[in-house]
């Protein structure tokens, strides 16, 4: 699995959504380095991590891999950010997986149903069609379905690295793969147990948000005791992508 270390201080990890990759925090990781030690890795599945066939990317597995890598790194109480799909990934390893941290912050996340996105489960619903589609119609499906996650125009500089991922029969396929594979089940066992939230719980949302309404957000929110809600005017659901000082800042201040 591919991950990354940069900085010193206390340690901070941020877990990336789908479909992205660690590439969407790297901004946010040069803003926070001078005062952390930011851990960042690709989900298996993702990125430059490994892909393959029969590959389990389910979210309680997520959860599971994520528990573990924190036992290798040997964090101790780590404050964790995590973003879309990989909320859940983080809200699972310390709800369920039992890792301590030291405080966490979501990020326009995956953490109550329903979730997905139109396209996602017209996907999911009809896999077998899509895995039919020739590569170049798919691709540009991706892109324009990427387009969504701003509410700024990503030159195609900063567009391409995101895309990149999934393209050609392989990146193809590991896009279908964690589509099919959404786990709704454990996103429904994981909101009966954020009332039992017991370390401070920052949520951030954009405001432009068209992925994930930013009301379910607000209703995440009031789930966790004490929580505490930001939202980000202009902000996309890659909101990292549209304001990545803004959210190092609020990162940083958690």
């Amino acid at each position: 699995m591919a991950h990354w270390t940069v900085g010193s201080g206390p340690d901070l990890v941020l877990v990336h959504g789908t479909p992205a990759s660690s590439y969407v925090w790297r901004r946010v990781a040069e803003k926070l380095q001078a005062n952390w030690r930011v851990f960042l890795f690709d989900l298996p599945g993702y990125g430059i991590s490994d892909q393959f066939e029969g590959q389990d990317v389910r979210l309680r597995s997520q959860a599971k891999v994520l528990a573990e890598l924190l036992r290798h790194w040997g964090l101790d109480r780590p404050r964790i950010v995590g973003h879309d799909f990989g909320a859940a990934a983080v809200m699972g390893a310390h709800l369920v997986e039992g890792c301590p941290v030291r405080d966490l912050v979501i990020a326009d996340g995956v953490v109550l149903n329903p979730w997905g996105t139109p396209y996602s489960l017209l996907i999911q619903q009809n896999i077998k069609v899509f895995e039919q589609i020739p590569p170049h119609i798919h691709a540009a499906a991706m892109a324009e379905h990427l387009r969504g996650t701003t509410s700024r125009y990503l030159p195609d500089a900063e567009f391409a690295p995101l895309l990149a991922p999934w393209l050609g029969e392989k990146g193809q396929k590991a896009y279908y793969r964690q589509v099919e594979q959404y786990d709704h089940d454990f996103t429904a066992r994981l909101e009966t147990l954020y009332p039992k939230v017991a370390v401070p719980l920052s949520v951030l949302w954009g405001e432009e948000d068209r992925w994930i309404p930013i009301a379910q957000g607000e209703r995440f929110a009031k789930l966790a005791p004490g929580a505490t809600f930001t939202r980000l005017p202009d902000a996309g659901h890659f909101l990292m992508l549209d304001c990545p000082n803004t959210v190092a800042g609020l990162i940083d201040r958690a």
